[in-house]
């Protein structure tokens, strides 16, 4: 951690600006952990977590495969080196651009029924034979019960209905389903019987409708730790006995793929974001740090403290990702304040909006104008989610620490 610090220290003495640093070995050792409990699964990275050039090459390179969100993002996977049968497109509103450039590129799984006409009307007009997916609103719910309504998927009591209509395509075939109901899971055991109705789901496919299943796509859901007071950390050890089992049972009824989305599980603990206190003022008996930027540099944070400011006093919320997970989500860090010297402040950013606080009412090192501020688990979610453009302020800097301790630069266009 100290040697970290002493290169944020380097990096804000020479570009002066606020940025985000990713860790390689953090990346590195979060993907360890998949492979050596789920060695009987393949990995898309979730490319809208931190589509960071450096990150996905490096992710590609242990063997992963992307879980692209636009075609863009298909376009970023090829670019890092995927392969057209690892990068599997799925989105809901896919435009008929969309599929004309991806289609070669990717296996697009379709959202709706209608998409699966426009896939199959494109195929013909390019005199191609193309195999999709197809995501499915399941008849299930991470917590037991029945399913629900979604914008995403199709739902599954109408598969049998339309079946007809599923195998009638002349130049599309359907090898493979589509599920994701919620991230952010750290019950093992709902996780676990998650994946049991999935691949169900895949065995009705493959013998009710008729389907050659090639995948499965499980979608995500292994979560991380947010809140030290309230998380318990998912137990992969029973996670992966179970889900291997999960395997041993359908494997001679199913040669499909079994394929399992990151999500932020390999890049948020390994990101930071770092700004730098501006000025210090007391209002009203409230004590400002004003930082180079607020939310304009890290929404997630700003959007917490806003739910708490109309929400009953010890309100339970409910998370919305990726906009909201916790209220105590994100640790804020003065590393070089006076720990000997604890004081209540309110941590706000500079634009023109009261919502521009990063921490209210936080316990913190007594702090001076110039010091450092840190807010962890910055490394998914964050840079690509957050209004940089407002007020017109330049972009943050993002910076990749390789694991050989280089650091690659990816500057902040801001001239």
């Amino acid at each position: 951690m100290e040697e970290t610090f002493n290169v944020i220290k380097e990096l804000m003495a020479q570009y002066d600006d606020s940025f985000y640093i990713y860790d390689e070995k953090k990346i590195s050792g979060q993907i360890n952990i998949l492979l050596e409990n789920f060695s009987h699964y393949e990995f898309l990275y979730s490319i809208k977590t931190n589509p960071l050039d450096p990150i996905v090459k490096f992710v590609a390179s242990k063997g992963f495969g992307a879980d692209a969100a636009s075609a863009e993002e298909v376009v970023i996977g090829q670019k890092a080196g995927v392969p057209y049968e690892k990068i599997l497109y799925s989105a809901p509103g896919k435009t008929r651009k969309d599929i004309e450039k991806t289609i070669d590129k990717a296996i697009i799984i379709a959202d709706s029924y209608n998409e699966l006409v426009l896939i199959n009307d494109i195929s013909k007009q390019k005199n191609m034979h193309t195999k999709v997916g197809l995501r499915v609103n399941i008849d299930f719910s991470m917590d037991g019960g029945k399913g629900s309504s979604s914008k995403f998927g199709v739902d599954e009591h109408t598969l049998i209905k339309q079946k007809a209509f599923l195998n009638s395509f002349s130049h599309i075939k359907i090898v493979g389903i589509h599920v994701h109901l919620r991230c952010q899971i750290l019950d093992h055991s709902k996780l676990y019987r998650y994946y049991e109705k999935i691949v169900e789901l895949g065995l009705f496919c493959q013998e009710t409708l008729g389907w050659e299943m090639e995948f499965i796509n499980l979608g995500g859901g292994i979560g991380i730790v947010y809140s030290l007071a309230h998380d318990t950390p998912l137990d992969m050890e029973k996670l992966s006995r179970d889900s291997q089992g999960l395997v041993q049972r359908f494997k001679s009824k199913l040669n499909a793929r079994l394929i399992i989305e990151t999500g932020r599980f390999i890049t948020c603990e390994a990101g930071q974001y770092v700004t730098r206190i501006v000025d210090i003022k007391e209002s009203h008996g409230t004590k400002y740090l004003i930082v180079q930027k607020g939310l304009n540099g890290f929404l997630r944070p700003s959007i917490a403290e806003l739910l708490m400011d109309y929400s009953p006093e010890n309100a339970t919320l409910k998370a919305s990702e990726p906009l909201f997970t916790a209220t105590d989500a994100f640790e804020v860090m003065i590393p070089d304040g006076d720990k000997s010297c604890l004081e209540k402040v309110t941590v706000v950013g500079s634009l023109c909006t009261a919502t521009d606080v990063l921490v209210k009412d936080a316990m913190l090192p007594k702090a001076t104008i110039g010091d450092l501020v840190i807010v962890s688990k910055a490394g998914s979610y964050a840079y690509s989610l957050s209004p940089l453009l407002f007020s017109s302020h330049g972009l943050p800097y993002q910076f990749y620490l390789t694991t050989e301790s280089k650091i690659h630069i990816c500057a902040n266009d801001a001239g």
